[in-house]
């Protein structure tokens, strides 16, 4: 940091791993910046928030290292692997579209 920033002195304080104000402590959320080749913040408004705000300094210096991979399953595998009964009665209502276009679920709306 101080190669690339070197008469910053607020922005190296910003960015330190070590915590200089009152008792040491080790900033883990910056360790894992620092140590990590990317990171990730799960989902779109995550990724802003990191780069904008939290991580802003890091990201300034390294952007590459920054990412932006939605994890997780989707609503529909969700229902179709946690809930087979339902899903099969789904299915029997609108057709099997549902499982890879969720909006179809609209089509329930005719049965309530």
């Amino acid at each position: 940091i101080n190669a690339e920033y070197g008469g910053d002195e607020d922005r190296v304080r910003r960015m330190s791993v070590v915590e200089e104000s009152g008792e040491k402590k080790i900033n883990m959320a910056y360790l894992s910046v620092v140590s990590s080749h990317t990171v990730n913040g799960v989902a779109a408004i995550h990724s802003g928030l990191l780069t904008t705000s939290l991580f802003r300094d890091f990201y300034q210096m390294t952007p590459d290292k920054f990412q932006n991979k939605t994890n997780g399953i989707t609503p529909r595998r969700w229902l179709v692997l946690c809930n087979p009964s339902l899903s099969h009665l789904i299915t029997e209502k609108i057709g099997a579209g549902w499982v890879k276009e969720l909006s179809q679920l609209t089509k329930l709306r005719e049965f309530v």
